[in-house]
């Protein structure tokens, strides 16, 4: 069922549509979250902020086993009028720019939680968690970006 055509009319199964979706909708998600810190709702910052990283986490895994049992990119790219070479350069440069931005969300993640459940979130801690919020949130609209690109790429173009 996952490997029929999709709902968005191109090449791609459906399993990449929902994947696909899901990443569409990530930084209206992480905005909103955002918005709940910003109001001083941070138990709702934080609680929003796991489901969406774990959410994250899930539509990852779907997406590389689905990859890998449809075939792997070299499938992928023999429907597609992409130069294997540009293509590849491009996923090498979305992978770790992923890679990267994980690490960065689980840290950030992790180290705010722990701060604020020893009450040790302080006026530096907040900033500290800011400037990397910043940082994160330009690090997963860009991977977000390179998503829908590849996905153009492979399933469009």
């Amino acid at each position: 069922m996952l490997l029929e055509p999709g709902f968005f009319g191109t090449r791609a199964a459906l399993y990449l549509d929902i994947v696909s979706a899901i990443v569409l909708l990530l930084p209206v998600l992480l905005y909103l979250s955002i918005r709940e810190a910003k109001k001083g709702r941070v138990k709702n910052h934080i609680v929003s902020q796991l489901a969406i990283f774990a959410a994250t986490v899930v539509t990852v895994i779907i997406f590389e086993v689905g990859v890998r049992i449809e075939g792997g990119f070299t499938k992928f790219l023999a429907s597609s009028s992409v130069s294997e070479g540009f293509f590849i350069a491009f996923l090498i440069l979305h992978i770790i720019t992923a890679l990267i931005t994980i690490n960065l969300w689980s840290y950030q993640i992790i180290s705010s939680v722990k701060a604020y459940k020893r009450g040790l979130f302080s006026e530096e801690v907040k900033l500290r968690h800011k400037q990397i919020g910043f940082w994160l949130s330009l690090a997963i609209l860009f991977t977000v970006i390179q998503g829908i690109a590849i996905y153009y790429l492979l399933f469009i173009a």
